[in-house]
């Protein structure tokens, strides 16, 4: 096992008992970004720290959508999110479990949002319920939910960064 020490030289914090979800952007990285050498699997349990790497059912739709709806790069990066959420046995955590409304409320917010955007919104509003911390490689995911208060793990040139 890794230390909690990073190539940066700073200490990440410790999650231990704490939910980490990851976004779909950051299970899809290792096709569709070009970070292909990133073992994904390697880089969030060392992010981790004993934290409970789970999914929601919603970024699992989305990564369905995407395998049957998108094409080229997008499609297989998608499947091999699928394939590694398998792989790595990851909990999916039920949106209506966390909070019926939050779904409804964002169904009432989709005509202002973008397609892309429900998905994140909908992860943004269930984090900050269960006071989880979001994994992801999309800044402006990051961005929103900096605004909501959620800490944030981010991956970027293959070091973790933290916003607490």
């Amino acid at each position: 096992m890794t230390s909690n020490r990073e190539k940066t030289g700073r200490e990440l914090p410790k999650y231990r008992n704490r939910i980490i979800l990851i976004d779909s952007s950051l299970l899809m990285l290792p096709v569709a970004g070009k970070r292909r050498q990133l073992n994904i699997e390697e880089a969030l349990y060392s992010a981790s720290e004993g934290g409970l790497l789970a999914i929601l059912d919603s970024t699992l739709e989305e990564l369905k959508i995407l395998r049957e709806k998108a094409k080229g790069k997008k499609k297989l990066a998608a499947d091999f999110a699928l394939e590694l959420i398998k792989r790595m046995k990851l909990p999916v955590l039920y949106v209506d479990e966390i909070d019926p409304n939050i779904r409804r409320e964002v169904e009432e917010l989709k005509k202002k949002l973008k397609k892309w955007e429900v998905h994140d919104e909908i992860l943004a509003r269930a984090a900050e319920k269960i006071n989880a911390i979001v994994a992801t490689t999309d800044m402006e995911l990051v961005r929103r939910l900096r605004k909501k208060g959620v800490p944030v793990l981010y991956l970027r040139a293959g070091k973790w960064f933290v916003i607490e």
